[in-house]
């Protein structure tokens, strides 16, 4: 592919930074007139919410859980932040010719996929928000309140931008919208082996290990901690540092397959 002259050459880190606002702005845009990549990931972590204090609400109050909604709280935040529709506007672009395109003009290469992670994080942050309003407008008490509250959104939004970077690096590196649209397959282990309905210590046999290994257990017990126990210093640190460290990975990942797309 011939290079292209960049009229803004010399702008350095503040015309990268312009075009991934201007490009994260388009990926919002296009997200915003497509509702099927938006509602499922908003309407079914309400539904578990709901489902998981409506069928087991009881049981565990008579197991002496009594505040159960909060449990439930930060697995349904966590299920709305890995929704499966990473990827699917970026490889959309590919497909269609429009990605060709912006590699023709003088954007910054790397700003085509930091602003389009951009404009995800600010789905799943969203995402998060609504699912934690509608818990406490329905009754959920967060024990640490509103910084609580505020700090569990964070690390979860941290935990599903590096989820998000999966679906980008499938999109990158295959271009292929069925690839990426199987991100599903990935959510399923991550969600359901861990402590989804019930503590660790309560699993048993292969549970309780695919529950240990599952990274997703560390950054659950750190949420459960701001929203039911009123804040473990140990548990929250290691549900940070757990999520950086994820993200870390798979961002790099992502970097390394624009990379590669762009070569």
């Amino acid at each position: 592919m011939s290079s292209v002259a960049d009229p803004r050459a010399g702008a350095g880190f503040s015309g990268a930074v312009r075009d991934a606002v201007y490009l994260g702005a388009r990926e919002i845009r296009t997200s915003l007139r497509t509702p099927a990549f938006l509602l499922p990931n908003l309407l079914m972590p309400v539904f578990f919410f709901f489902f998981m204090t409506g069928s087991l609400g009881g049981f565990a109050a008579q197991s002496g859980l009594a505040n159960f909604s909060a449990f439930a709280l930060p697995m349904s935040v966590l299920f709305a932040v890995t929704g499966g529709s990473a990827g699917l506007n970026m490889v959309a672009d590919i497909e269609s010719g429009y990605f060709d395109k912006l590699l023709l003009t003088p954007a910054n290469r790397f700003s085509i996929l930091v602003g389009a992670m951009s404009a995800d994080l600010c789905r799943i942050m969203t995402q998060g928000l609504v699912i934690s309003l509608v818990a406490v407008a329905t009754g959920t008490v967060f024990a640490t309140g509103l910084v609580g509250l505020l700090a569990m959104l964070g690390i979860a939004s941290l935990w599903g931008l590096g989820y998000s970077a999966i679906g980008f690096s499938l999109a990158l590196k295959t271009g292929n919208p069925q690839v990426v649209a199987s991100m599903w397959a990935f959510q399923v282990p991550f969600v359901f082996l861990t402590t989804a309905f019930a503590p660790k210590e309560a699993l048993s046999g292969w549970l309780q290990t695919a529950a240990t290994y599952n990274p997703m257990t560390y950054v659950l017990a750190g949420l459960r901690s701001l929203s039911l126990e009123g804040g473990s210093t140990f548990d929250i640190v290691r549900s940070l540092g757990v999520a950086t460290l994820f993200c870390t990975i798979t961002v790099s990942v992502a970097l390394l397959a624009m990379r590669g797309r762009v070569r």
